[in-house]
């Protein structure tokens, strides 16, 4: 998630450590936590202590003798202590580091009124943040300005980078075939059996509900309650396309709507469709910075570019603002919003580095049916197959679930899913189909809200506390202002 706020300095002054850690043999897991208790000083009010410390687990729960990974907790004691459940956030991505979460002022703001009767744990999964071994990996250099020009460029970029990701982990002694989200969710019943708790609250953002529907299928006892905001179900790692479909018929209806930009764009949709087949027929070069080099380099953009880097920020209301611009821009012959665009996913893709987080989005996979759905519906869709790519194609072998993950189940724990009526990430339709599985699962949909802007809503929050503290909602809908569209430069 995009910062919003100015982050808080950490102080680093270490006060006390609780617990000693024991020896264990290796893949042996001592399900305790060596915590240190620091300070922070937050966006407002006095300094806060908090605890930190590293919970060891298996790094493949499946192999005999596998190591142990280390895994970064931290914890808000309750303010006033009661028999709460404790409250344990699981971000998203995969790969976002859930302690980072507190450096954002909305946060603080949910998770100091939650403090008042819970004990607050933030996490970083395996892989991720401070938690190691990092999944991080060199790259080589390589020529890979054509990846906007089609998307078989995009997939063997893909595939090469988890090639050198294979052979870097294999001198690390890293197996990635236990990055996955069944092994991350066994981590948290550890941590639950670590924290000396019964049970867990769960409050969960996008992959992190992912992550929560798998540790309710497997230790459901272990749960009190979950909000799952933004919910990716057990089958929808991979998206649809005809959902990009509709989201941009949606924006194309709002920007009509809006005397900033209709006069110029009165439909967005049509715009876009004849730049695609302009940039089909006339792929156009950008210059850019490449912040590698530090040089300017020129990418050509053909119509799979265009379609890459509007997918992957249809979902966000803070970027799909700008769309009807760039297109009219585009139709001007001024190529400069699509070059910010254009600049920010180059050097994305192209930095020194590479993740095995990718490795768990391509376990989680889809089923047969959902991969039928995806082929067929990306002959047709406006964004075509750019929706799923490359995470959808190979890169990593022998990684994938099954499709026993990826089955619906039957749920009786209370849930409450929050979904944005502009998420296309993660839409409603996701939590419609789970809804028939949950005996106490209940919706609030958030009008007008984007995959970003329903967690750091304070209406939304308002509801998150009611649930934790096991009061009635107060509603079943929020409606945010509708989104103002960028008029140009």
């Amino acid at each position: 998630m995009k910062a919003k706020c100015m982050m808080y300095t950490l102080i680093v002054t270490l006060i006390c450590c609780i617990g000693l850690a024991h020896s264990q043999p290796v893949g042996m897991t001592a399900k305790n936590i060596v915590f240190k208790t620091l300070k922070f000083k937050p966006s407002i009010g006095d300094s806060v202590s908090y605890e930190y410390g590293l919970l060891k687990v298996p790094e493949n729960r499946k192999v005999t003798g596998t190591r142990d990974i280390e895994l970064a907790v931290l914890r808000l004691k309750a303010k006033n202590p009661t028999t709460r459940s404790p409250i344990l956030f699981l971000s998203g991505g995969p790969g976002q580091s859930g302690i980072s979460y507190i450096q954002e002022d909305y946060f603080q703001a949910l998770i100091f009124d939650l403090q008042d009767d819970h004990d607050i744990i933030l996490l970083d999964q395996r892989g991720s943040g401070r938690s190691t071994p990092s999944l991080g990996f060199p790259l080589s250099d390589a020529d890979n300005k054509t990846i906007f020009l089609d998307e078989k460029r995009a997939i063997k970029l893909h595939n090469e980078a988890a090639a050198a990701g294979l052979a870097d982990f294999k001198k690390r002694g890293i197996d990635i075939k236990g990055y996955n989200t069944v092994q991350n969710a066994e981590d948290l019943n550890d941590l639950r059996i670590a924290l000396q708790t019964e049970k867990l609250n769960l409050l969960a953002y996008s992959y992190g509900t992912h992550l929560a529907l798998a540790l309710a299928r497997e230790h459901a006892s272990c749960i009190d309650q979950m909000i799952l905001i933004g919910t990716s179900g057990p089958n929808h790692m991979h998206h649809l396309p005809v959902t990009y479909d509709k989201q941009l018929i949606r924006i194309s209806a709002l920007a009509a709507q809006d005397s900033a930009i209709n006069g110029y764009v009165p439909d967005m949709m049509a715009l876009l469709k004849s730049q695609l087949k302009k940039l089909e027929a006339h792929p156009v070069v950008i210059p850019i910075k490449d912040q590698r080099f530090k040089k300017v380099v020129h990418v050509p953009i053909g119509k799979f570019g265009l379609q890459l880097i509007l997918r992957l920020d249809t979902g966000d209301s803070n970027d799909f603002i700008y769309f009807p611009a760039l297109l009219y821009g585009m139709q001007q012959g001024d190529y400069r919003i699509l070059q910010r665009y254009v600049e920010r996913r180059y050097n994305q893709f192209n930095g020194r580095y590479g993740s095995g987080i990718s490795a768990m989005r391509q376990a989680s996979g889809a089923t047969p049916d959902r991969y039928a759905q995806i082929k067929s519906q990306g002959k047709t869709a406006v964004l075509g197959t750019s929706v799923n790519t490359p995470d959808i194609y190979g890169g990593w072998q022998h990684v994938d679930l099954g499709d026993g993950f990826r089955t619906p189940f039957r749920c009786e724990l209370p849930t409450l899913f929050v979904s944005g009526t502009l998420d296309s990430n993660t839409p409603v339709s996701n939590v419609e189909e789970l809804l028939p599985w949950f005996s106490k699962g209940r919706q609030l949909r958030v009008e007008n809200a984007g995959h970003e802007d329903m967690l750091p809503n304070a209406e939304v929050q308002k509801e998150i506390i009611r649930f934790f503290r096991k009061l009635e909602p107060s509603r079943r809908s929020i409606s945010l202002l509708k989104p103002r569209f960028v008029s140009f430069f």
